[in-house]
């Protein structure tokens, strides 16, 4: 699948996809939607662009083994409870 000129995420999009392990955004990517990723309970990897500018709330909620994130100075806003129940999450 060709994602090169994805622009967003929607809300909800991959929600309780428990068998996404990794995720690679494209450098397309600017708004990652409320809710987008959250439930995904085996993401463990995250690769951010740097043209996003938006992480919604809850974008990453009960991703419980996703260990580290990187952070862009892209990023203009990271909306409240991101990445909350994130149990291993050891950094930003």
């Amino acid at each position: 699948m060709l994602l090169d000129s994805l622009t967003q995420i929607y809300e909800e999009t991959f929600v309780d996809c428990s068998s996404l392990t990794s995720v690679v955004l494209p450098d397309s990517l600017s708004h990652n939607g409320k809710a987008a990723f959250v439930g995904c309970t085996s993401l463990k990897s995250m690769v951010f662009p740097g043209s996003l500018a938006l992480i919604g709330e809850l974008a990453f909620g009960k991703c419980t083994f996703l260990t580290s994130v990187k952070l862009l100075d892209s990023l203009a806003q990271l909306s409240k409870e991101a990445f909350v129940d994130c149990s291993f999450l050891t950094s930003c």
